[in-house]
């Protein structure tokens, strides 16, 4: 998690500073900063270059240029970009030291902090995540000697958030090197500062607005609001690939097929050649789109597009795995082995893979069966909003079929869901239990979230008590598939339970 939180979406935007020093220089600096947020890298070259023209001395100009080139090294992994980001960003922390020494000031310390922020970005996405502990640290130095000066500077709080909210979940791996460099990190309070940002900020709230959607999207896990906040940064800045494509991502996410599929669309039509990430992942994601309305054959093309233009092995191993189940799904089994085999492609650290990878292998030997398929299309219904058909259909998949226990509780766990969502909780925790009490053999995944589902039941009918101990039962579960997706949801429903249900 610690290091996909690092790289989400990119992590691409920078904080700003204001009141350095000339009113028409901070005027410059945002018209500058809202080209680039619109992907016009022209004109933000332009802008910033006169800033450094006008001001040799001024490191602002350098760091803002800087960003550029960092955007583009996230965007394609081109190490010339990295070279030049670096470059500019070192001159910048030269420039800027120098200030310090002569008059040290709030601003200082924070450009100074924006500095390092950025360059530990540079440094986790190129995989040094040793080096990006250390340079995190050094930004969060600055950051909290910015605050202590002018405890006013609303910008300075969205670094020190971010700070809090990824090295709290930094994995046991890097434990060590955050406990040498005395890191400590606190969630909640990581949270409250990019809020505060986001409320306050003046240059940087824009970057704010974009953390506090994917925070919302990937960990608090409140699609709405994520999809509120981006709605607003899309109609401002109508060209951002990346604001669009995570906008996009959070629509699926709510089962909104066609809206997502329009801004996808637009991320591909875009023929972008400085982005070959948002683009490449654009085709993953609108892969989804289509094998969640039972469309196999367009939804394999676009695997098969995303497997071509991909920059890193990430979700590769998923998109094999779902080119096999559409070719399987569409009657060809032949062409579908040869995906299954290469279903471990992927990353393992991320889950998509991994589940890929397990059932990539199980399909080898083992052909889909007539009732898997079934299940398959059934559940798609739920991604296309059809919750009636879909409720119909898995009861009479149940009574009408001779299924074994993984299909059977699957079914259920999805009755369970439905209703559920149709908030007919009486109905919906019977599933939930009857989903529990069925033995699996593989799919122990099927167990945890019908007890996460349970929880929420027992949530809206008040009932805090039975919510936390239906919580407490996932963690006697072992291992089971997107296990770190289930404890960011179950971390968005204890955040909402009562302090004295958890005693």
């Amino acid at each position: 998690m610690f290091k996909q939180f690092l790289l989400f979406a990119f992590i691409s935007f920078s904080f700003v500073v204001n009141n350095y020093s000339q009113q028409a220089s901070d005027k410059q600096i945002q018209v500058g900063l809202d080209k680039i947020y619109n992907f016009n890298w022209d004109e933000g070259f332009r802008i910033f270059n006169s800033i450094i023209k006008k001001n040799p001395t001024d490191p602002r100009g350098y760091h803002y240029k800087s960003i550029i080139f960092l955007w583009h090294y996230l965007g394609n992994l081109n190490e010339v970009y990295l070279d030049s980001f670096t470059y500019f960003s070192d001159k910048a922390i030269e420039l800027t030291e120098v200030k310090g020494k002569q008059k040290p000031s709030a601003e200082l310390s924070y450009l100074l902090g924006s500095i390092y922020y950025n360059k530990s970005i540079a440094e986790a996405r190129s995989g040094n995540y040793l080096q990006a502990l250390w340079t995190s640290n050094q930004m969060k130095s600055n950051l909290e000697d910015a605050v202590k000066i002018k405890p006013d500077f609303y910008d300075a709080y969205l670094g020190l958030g971010l700070y809090n909210f990824a090295l709290s979940q930094i994995p046991s791996t890097l434990e060590w090197a955050a406990n040498l460099v005395g890191i400590t990190a606190d969630k909640e309070l990581g949270l409250d500062y990019v809020k505060k940002t986001t409320q306050k900020g003046k240059l940087s709230k824009v970057d704010a607005q974009y953390y506090l959607s994917q925070l919302y999207a990937r960990v608090i896990v409140d699609h709405p609001a994520a999809k509120e906040i981006l709605n607003n940064l899309v109609r401002r800045y109508p060209k951002n690939l990346l604001f669009n494509f995570s906008l996009a991502w959070v629509e699926f996410e709510l089962n909104e097929l066609s809206n997502s599929e329009k801004h996808i669309r637009f991320v591909i039509n875009s023929n972008d050649q400085l982005y070959p990430f948002v683009s490449s992942n654009s085709n993953y994601l609108l892969g989804n789109v289509f094998f969640a309305r039972n469309q196999f054959d367009s939804a394999r093309v676009y695997y098969q597009n995303y497997i071509k233009t991909a920059i890193n092995d990430d979700y590769k191993g998923f998109a094999n795995f779902r080119i096999g189940l559409c070719y399987e799904l569409n009657g060809n089994r032949k062409e579908a082995v040869k995906y299954y085999e290469k279903s471990d492609d992927g990353n393992t650290d991320i889950e998509e893979d991994l589940y890929a990878e397990r059932k990539g292998k199980e399909l080898e030997d083992k052909k889909l069966s007539s009732n898997d398929m079934r299940l398959i299309k059934i559940t798609n219904l739920i991604k296309q909003n059809k919750l009636d058909a879909a409720k119909d259909s898995l009861e009479n998949y149940i009574e009408q079929n001779k299924i074994n226990n993984d299909q059977k509780a699957e079914a259920i766990f999805h009755l369970c869901e439905v209703t559920y969502k149709q908030r007919q909780y009486g109905k919906a925790l019977e599933y939930a239990v009857e989903c529990i009490k069925t033995t699996v053999e593989r799919e122990r995944w099927v167990h945890a979230y019908a007890h996460y589902f349970g929880a929420w039941i027992s949530y809206n009918q008040k009932k805090f008590i039975d919510s936390e101990l239906f919580l407490l039962q996932i963690e006697g579960i072992g291992e089971f598939d997107f296990r770190n997706s289930l404890e960011n949801k179950i971390y968005t429903l204890q955040r909402l339970l009562p302090k004295n249900s958890k005693k």
